[in-house]
């Protein structure tokens, strides 16, 4: 009703329905604190359609399709991220948000190579800005600590 009355042009903002239903998933969770950690599951399809509202935006305002070739390998880091939310909420211990820890860094990680060798002019940089981000992120953590005494 919304899209007819306010003529808005459907092809452009069709992906909302992800993330309308992204957010369904959320809502209870939201709505009912006494029943969070029943409903933590929740977090992970709703994070995994979130992030496939998000990968069809970027497809449709910048009709770069052919970003499939490639962009896939985010709906595993979505899966991840959503395991670290509801492990956070459901308490279901530091074994589950580290996995989701893993799948979030090694879908992004696959995600950074491929773009680097396949991407388009959006995503060509991604690699090499991820190559330097993870080598400043060493270099930090290599360094040594002075402890005061």
């Amino acid at each position: 009703l919304a899209i007819n009355l306010l003529d808005i042009n459907f092809g452009k903002i069709w992906p909302i329905i992800f993330v309308i239903i992204g957010l369904g998933f959320y809502a209870p969770i939201l709505i009912a604190p006494q029943a969070r950690p029943a409903l933590a599951a929740l977090f992970i399809p709703g994070t995994v359609l979130l992030g496939l509202g998000a990968i069809f935006f970027y497809n449709v305002i910048f009709n770069d399709w052919g970003a499939w070739a490639y962009i896939w390998a985010l709906i595993p880091a979505s899966v991840g991220i959503g395991l670290i939310l509801a492990a956070r909420i459901g308490s279901w211990g530091s074994q589950v948000q580290t996995a989701g820890r893993w799948m979030a860094l090694i879908s992004g990680a696959v995600f950074s190579l491929m773009a680097m060798f396949f991407g388009s002019r959006n995503f060509g940089a991604i690699g090499p800005i991820g190559l330097i981000l993870v080598g400043a992120w060493l270099l930090f953590r290599s360094m040594p600590r002075s402890n005061p005494v």
